[in-house]
């Protein structure tokens, strides 16, 4: 990476989750106060949604938030592993007077199609497609998002979202934000937990271009893991 990110070190996965909450809590109600809109693009897994959670109890108007998908599994909105299904299910679970804008993945099942039309959607609401929050998880194998070391969607230059067909972890087809549009975000926050990231993160942090996380380089401005995923730890 050609800049270090931020790196907070925490006890456990639950605190990982509430740092995330707090610092989206705040850039949610600046954004309030100053009278503009705000657009997040969420990451699936256990600890972004616990994440999402604890920002479903924030109060106050949500009317200006936008909410996006960091990536989605190509599958009925309703499925087990979508991940606008936990979104429902986490952060939009209250009853929120005012409540954010969820822009869903149209036709999940076709790859190529939900791409293109995830990608317009982007172009027309976000403003030079640059994100003001993009939350990342990590695999142990150092993926974030739906971009996998070796794949050829991390070569993607121009548009912002692309298909991912064969992808090594099932269900083998989804679609992801590009590194580019990953990389523009104003603000990009990566959460790690468990004893399997931290060989990845290490990685990572080091520059190690071989994992996907570490293609972010300056474009990622903070990690927060737990002691198990801190490299040195343990």
């Amino acid at each position: 990476m050609s800049a270090i990110p931020r790196v907070h070190v925490l006890a456990d996965a639950e605190a990982v989750a509430r740092h995330a909450a707090e610092a989206i809590g705040e850039r949610i109600e600046a954004a309030r106060r100053e009278g503009r809109e705000l657009h997040i693009a969420l990451a699936g897994g256990s600890t972004p949604r616990r994440a999402c959670e604890l920002l479903a109890d924030v109060d106050g108007s949500w009317a200006h938030v936008h909410l996006w998908l960091g990536d989605e599994r190509c599958v009925p909105e309703d499925h087990p592993e979508a991940n606008v299904r936990m979104v429902r299910e986490s952060l939009l679970a209250g009853r929120r007077r005012e409540p954010p804008v969820l822009h869903v993945v149209a036709s999940p099942e076709i790859p190529e199609d939900a791409a293109w039309l995830y990608g317009l959607a982007i172009r027309e609401h976000v403003p030079a497609c640059i994100f003001d929050i993009i939350l990342l998880g990590m695999g142990p194998d150092g993926h974030t998002c739906s971009l996998f070391a070796g794949h050829p969607v991390l070569d993607v230059r121009e548009a912002p979202v692309c298909a991912v067909r064969d992808s090594p972890k099932p269900p083998p087809e989804r679609v992801t934000l590009t590194l580019p549009v990953v990389r523009a975000a104003r603000f990009t926050l990566l959460l790690a937990t468990g004893a399997e990231k931290r060989e990845s993160l290490a990685k990572a942090l080091a520059g190690d271009e071989s994992i996907p996380v570490a293609l972010l380089a300056d474009g990622l401005d903070e990690v927060a893991c737990d002691a198990a995923a801190a490299p040195g730890e343990g």
